[in-house]
């Protein structure tokens, strides 16, 4: 006789979205997969590094101007210091990209330097406008480096013929300028001058003369003094505006590339020039070779009293312009004492 057996019972299907068996588990990513992202995030972690360091030490030579003093590229350097705040966007991009779970708290102290470093940017964004109150008497100075008297002339008297300022201050002037300005039109549009000429531009050897400065005006001028010891011409001028007479420095300092101690000293120079006429209206004007970071700027402005013209008027670097891109830097400005406002403000290719 056949004993009967008993098949097991059927165990239930899973089903994929749940169902008596319970949801199927994921499968376990495969390690050659994840090692690859584990390295791609501290690569990433690692390429924001750089940014950092480079947005740091921006920083730094910002907070801390008196280091520029201690090596000629670290003045250097600080003429980019605005370019800082590009820096820290890109290393905190980078790490927030990068980041995964609690690591993710490493781009908090890279995103308080771009919060620090954006009150770099705040005076070199438009503010607002502001018109000339009734009664004021108004200036308009043009300023411009000539690059050894290498400018098309009479493109910048078609400007100033159009611009109509009190005053024009040059830089590296040549006496071939200053032969064109006995002629017209500059002759009707400037008839004062007063200031320095530097020889002629050789182009055999490319050497060029920059210790020529000059204020052209259609006001009288009277010649005041010069600053002692610097590399190139700064002299102190009083301009005769109609019932307002002002007096006008043209500055051009020596920049880093002639010597840290050179630099210095132009600049300290330059502050006792303006030292001695800040009993009245005061306007210092020309290439500076400094941007409004560099410590021997801030040092002119805070002893002397002065405010930088183009602060609160927007992004306008100057220099270099004889090259296929774009200035990158402001080394020239226009620096007032107080009672001055800035209705306009602006730059023009010559």
């Amino acid at each position: 006789m056949t004993r009967p057996t008993r098949r097991p019972p059927t165990r239930p299907a899973s089903h994929p979205t749940g169902g008596r068996g319970g949801a199927r588990k994921p499968r376990p990513r495969p390690a050659a997969v994840a090692g690859a992202s584990q390295r791609s995030v501290r690569a990433l972690l690692w390429l924001a590094t750089p940014f950092a360091l480079v947005g740091l030490g921006l920083l730094v030579l910002t907070a801390a101007p008196e280091l520029q003093a201690r090596h000629q590229w670290l003045a250097e350097a600080a003429s980019f210091a605005p370019y800082g705040w590009l820096a820290w966007l890109v290393a905190v991009v980078l790490a927030l990209t990068g980041a995964r779970g609690r690591t993710r708290f490493l781009a908090a102290p890279l995103a308080l330097g771009l919060a620090w470093h954006t009150a770099v940017l705040v005076p070199y964004l438009p503010g607002p406008t502001h018109a000339a109150a009734a009664g004021t008497t108004s200036l308009t100075v043009v300023e411009l480096n000539l690059r050894w008297g290498q400018a098309n002339l009479d493109q910048l008297a078609s400007a100033i013929a159009h611009q109509r300022p009190d005053v024009v201050v040059l830089a590296e002037v040549t006496r071939s300028d200053v032969t064109a300005f006995t002629r017209k039109p500059w002759s009707k549009l400037l008839p004062y001058r007063s200031g320095t000429a530097g020889d002629n531009y050789d182009p055999a050897t490319a050497a060029g003369d920059a210790r020529g400065t000059m204020v052209l005006s259609p006001h009288p001028i009277t010649p005041l003094d010069d600053a002692d010891g610097t590399l190139f011409s700064n002299l102190a001028v009083r301009i005769d505006l109609p019932g307002h007479p002002i007096t006008l420095i043209a500055a051009h300092p020596a920049n880093p590339e002639h010597g840290l101690d050179r630099w210095v000293e132009d600049g300290e120079s330059l502050t006792r020039l303006a030292l001695k006429h800040t009993d009245g209206p005061l306007v210092l004007s020309g290439d500076l070779n400094a941007t409004a970071e560099h410590l021997t700027l801030r040092e002119l402005t805070a002893k002397a009293g002065l405010t930088d013209a183009g602060s609160g008027e927007g992004w306008h670097p100057t220099f270099p312009a004889d090259t296929w891109y774009p200035p990158l830097i402001q080394i020239d400005h226009v620096l007032v004492s107080r009672g001055f406002s800035t209705t306009a403000y602006r730059t023009f290719r010559v």
